[in-house]
């Protein structure tokens, strides 16, 4: 399993944690919600976010999640995706990294990002974030 960006990774195993797409993104992608953050959550700095998101992964069953994403992706590797796109840093940052985290820390299992050329922001792909949402450079 590995993590990335709606727009850095386009290829095989996608499989949406966010509560929506960007409009642009290739068809054939799997959406899987019980990883996704609360509405409210999207407009909350990380401080309070980070605790919230971590109850939410709390109430989850590591292994059965690893076992949902596989089924949900195969025959491919499990590629979780977001919108945000690194370089990650205090300022930026994205919930998939911390189900990469719990995952390492539930199951012991590494969940790396996908390194890869972002593709450049445009003031369309602002336009299609959520309210509150913006989207990292």
């Amino acid at each position: 399993m590995r993590t990335a960006s709606f727009f850095t990774y386009r290829g095989p195993g996608r499989v949406s944690v966010a509560r929506w797409a960007p409009r642009a993104t290739p068809a054939g992608f799997r959406v899987y919600r019980p990883l996704n953050p609360t509405a409210d959550m999207l407009k909350l700095p990380r401080e309070r976010y980070e605790p919230l998101y971590r109850a939410i992964l709390a109430r989850l069953d590591p292994r059965r999640v690893e076992a949902d994403v596989a089924r949900l992706a195969a025959p491919h590797e499990p590629v979780l995706l977001c919108w945000e796109r690194p370089p990650f840093s205090e300022a930026v940052w994205c919930h998939r990294r911390m189900v990469a985290e719990w995952l390492a820390e539930t199951l012991g299992l590494a969940v790396p990002e996908i390194a890869g050329e972002a593709a450049p922001s445009t003031d369309d792909d602002d336009a299609r974030a959520a309210p509150g949402v913006r989207l990292a450079p």
